[in-house]
């Protein structure tokens, strides 16, 4: 009887232990993209699967648009959710581990040639510059309150990679924008030392993989973001920026 309970035992864990999950996202380079054989890889895609690649599950990855991977994921059609930001709303349906995969870094960018390395915090100060920033993006608190008080003004673009040529064409001053994907767009162009950042950042925003709590069980949250402190704790993010950004 003892042998049977156990033998009933491990079936039951085998089948609570799911061997893959699925991940809906878009594409945000470098963070998430398509290769060539339109499979998805970047710097995000890579920490999950070594995280995963630890705990023996599958990383099945779906690309779309942000409103039906958010969809999907919300509506229990899926079971994961990135690259997605911590808020209260949406703790109601998601579970969050509490490590994020990284910050996004909103800088102000200039072109290298720009004299000057510091922004001083004085938000009427680019008021003398064109300034460009993406349409409907959020960079910081401080830089979307001067913004919406009319401090100063910009001009909106669709995509950062138009925002990042106009700064390389000289036809902005300055973007905002997250540095990672300015250094990739500059890179793109073989102009990679044509743009610097203007210190400090103006925002850090984290960015966390969100599982469904219909979907997955919590033990198993805590068990990933184990694994993804500990990759992170031996340098993984260096090394996946050094692959994609240099």
């Amino acid at each position: 009887m003892r042998r049977l309970a156990v033998f009933l035992l491990i079936i039951s864990s085998g089948l609570c232990q799911a061997k893959a999950i699925d991940i809906q996202s878009f594409v945000f380079p470098p963070y998430i993209m398509l290769n060539a054989q339109g499979k998805a890889e970047g710097i995000i895609v890579e920490l999950i699967q070594q995280s995963f690649e630890k705990l023996d599950v599958e990383a099945n990855f779906e690309i779309s648009n942000w409103a039906r991977a958010f969809a999907k994921v919300k509506s229990h059609q899926s079971q994961g959710l990135i690259p997605t930001m911590r808020t209260p709303d949406r703790e109601a349906y998601f579970y969050y581990p509490d490590t994020a995969f990284l910050l996004l870094d909103q800088h102000l960018i200039a072109h290298s040639s720009w004299q000057g390395n510091q922004f001083s915090g004085d938000y009427a100060e680019l008021d003398d510059y064109r300034i460009g920033k993406v349409r409907n993006a959020r960079i910081s608190p401080s830089f979307d309150n001067a913004l919406s008080q009319q401090v100063f003004d910009v001009e909106k673009h669709n995509s950062v990679e138009g925002l990042v040529k106009s700064l390389l064409r000289g036809r902005l001053d300055m973007i905002a924008t997250d540095s990672r994907q300015a250094k990739l767009v500059a890179m793109q162009e073989g102009q990679a030392d044509s743009i610097k950042l203007i210190k400090p950042a103006l925002g850090q925003v984290p960015v966390y993989l969100a599982f469904s709590k219909q979907q997955v069980d919590l033990e198993f949250v805590e068990r990933f973001d184990q694994q993804l402190k500990l990759l992170l704790e031996q340098g993984a993010l260096e090394q996946l920026e050094a692959k994609y950004l240099h």
